[in-house]
């Protein structure tokens, strides 16, 4: 099975290249894991970023959403009152 890995040039992700599953990664070469990266992104102490943001998988997207809502539900509770012991 194939998969896909960026190219790594001066820290810019400057190519995405469809290589063998067996393929390596290197310096250059590097395995997104299911991370949308496109060329002209960057990579830094193993992490892809887009304008400075880092890029996420799906489920670590959905995992950050939750606990956005989870943090802003403790507020509105506490606001109103809600669940203090």
């Amino acid at each position: 099975m194939a998969k896909s890995m960026a190219l790594i040039e001066n820290s810019t992700v400057t190519n995405m290249l469809w290589c063998s599953a067996s393929e390596p990664e290197t310096d250059a070469l590097i395995n997104p894991a299911d991370r949308p990266v496109a060329i002209g992104d960057t990579y830094s102490d193993g992490k892809f970023y887009r304008d400075g943001v880092q890029i996420l998988t799906l489920l670590e997207e959905a995992q950050k959403k939750n606990t956005e809502y989870e943090s802003a539900l403790t507020e509105i509770e506490t606001a109103l009152g809600v669940n203090n012991a």
